[in-house]
């Protein structure tokens, strides 16, 4: 997983995750860290690389979006 910029604003629980997102943007800490919970028991996401930035998407939607 790679991150956006990191910020210390409050989660919102919505990102967008992709193989690839472009440069620039920035996603929370919280929101990171709950994708990476996510992406544990998502089979989907093995041996993939992926960018993940606020966005509009639920993280669980987002990350089966894969």
């Amino acid at each position: 997983m790679r991150p956006g910029g990191l910020t210390d604003d409050p989660g919102t629980g919505l990102i967008a995750a992709a193989r690839s997102l472009g440069r620039g943007g920035q996603v929370t800490c919280d929101d990171v860290a709950a994708t990476l919970l996510e992406t544990l028991g998502a089979d989907n996401t093995i041996a993939k690389t992926f960018e993940v930035l606020a966005g509009d998407s639920p993280i669980a939607e987002a990350v089966r979006g894969i």
